[in-house]
């Protein structure tokens, strides 16, 4: 195998395997997913598509390694890439991709879960809580890696038929096309949103009150400002846009709650005032978030960047001004509620 330092200094293309714990694969998605760049694929199944994957030996003849140990036992679900490069480097490369994937996934229990119950989706090992073993091999040198290192919620998020068909009436396999580059927006929107969906997943995943709601109002202004905006005035006029025609708009007063929120979040950065900060504000966020996801990449024809969107917010404020009925807003528009219980306010 060689000394870990010789090995990641060879360049090649690199196989990574790593445990990912937080995330069940039942035979409702075919026991394994592709986000975009890695594949999360079960225990179970790993031995069948071993070549589709890429391994070069099977999992039978890799588990007599001196070396393996019991490292394709320690988890139920692995996470699967390949990348080229120098070890080193594309190692740093996958960890990055592993992460943004896994909060995308984690994005998914926006509207389908309760923060309560969230799993946290993680690259670990299942039965040693707090550490990381991950397999790297070079595929044109024929050498590997094993390394292990500490990382740092017990819920599991389990993809079987009720998820599925919760995705398929809400964003996410819109989501899907998009990050695999199959949607027609402009380049820095499509970063715009990658960049807001790291971060919202990320919160999804968070059991730190100030920073999910950190997160889920970075994501919110990502989407919905550019620079020389006065967020204070055009977060409330942009989120207006999308779900200012629905009953919760003026019943629940959103227009002072979003502007609240966002003098909290200042408030958080720039003071370091975070006891302010309630769970109702971060479920309001979430709210938020759901329905912006959701109409923005429902309608990525309309909202094909981010000068369409605020075309479209301006030309829904002027409407209002003028006094007519909008002809602007498409009546594909739609507004997700979600109903909190007690239990919901308790904690994250």
């Amino acid at each position: 195998m060689g000394s870990i330092e010789k090995v990641k200094d060879q360049k090649g293309l690199w196989l990574f395997v790593v445990p990912v714990t937080g995330l069940v694969l039942t035979d409702d998605v075919n026991r394994e997913i592709t986000i975009n760049k890695v594949t999360f694929v079960c225990k179970s199944k790993l031995p069948n598509i071993r070549k589709r994957l890429g391994f070069p030996l099977t999992i039978a003849e890799l588990k007599k390694k001196r070396w393996a140990g019991n490292f394709f036992d320690s988890s139920d679900v692995y996470g699967i890439c390949k990348i080229g490069g120098v070890g080193s480097g594309a190692e740093k490369e996958f960890f990055v991709i592993l992460r943004n994937e896994l909060s995308v996934l984690s994005l998914s229990q926006l509207g389908f879960g309760r923060r309560h119950n969230n799993a946290s989706l993680a690259p670990s090992t299942k039965n040693e809580t707090g550490l990381l073993t991950h397999l790297m091999m070079n595929l044109v040198k024929e050498s590997t890696v094993i390394n292990s290192s500490k990382v740092g919620r017990l819920s599991e998020l389990r993809l079987d038929n009720r998820w599925n068909e919760n995705q398929k009436s809400s964003f996410f396999f819109e989501l899907l096309e998009l990050l695999r580059g199959n949607a027609s927006v402009s380049s820095g929107w499509e970063r715009d949103i990658k960049n807001a969906v790291f971060l919202a997943g990320q919160s999804q995943s968070s059991s730190e009150l100030p920073h999910a709601f950190l997160w889920n109002m970075i994501a919110i202004e990502t989407l919905l400002t550019h620079r020389g905006d006065s967020y204070s005035i055009a977060l409330p006029k942009r989120v207006e846009a999308f779900i200012g025609w629905t009953t919760s708009w003026s019943l629940s007063n959103y227009e002072e709650r979003i502007k609240e929120a966002y003098t909290k979040r200042c408030s958080f950065v720039h003071g370091g005032m975070s006891e302010d900060i309630t769970i109702e504000d971060l479920l309001f966020t979430d709210i938020l978030l759901v329905n912006i996801f959701f109409n923005i990449l429902k309608h990525l024809d309309l909202f094909h960047s981010k000068e369409a969107l605020i075309d479209f917010s301006n030309k829904v404020e002027a409407e209002h001004v003028l006094g007519i009925k909008s002809k602007i807003r498409p009546k594909t528009m739609s507004y997700i509620e979600m109903v909190y219980s007690k239990r919901d306010y308790e904690n994250i």
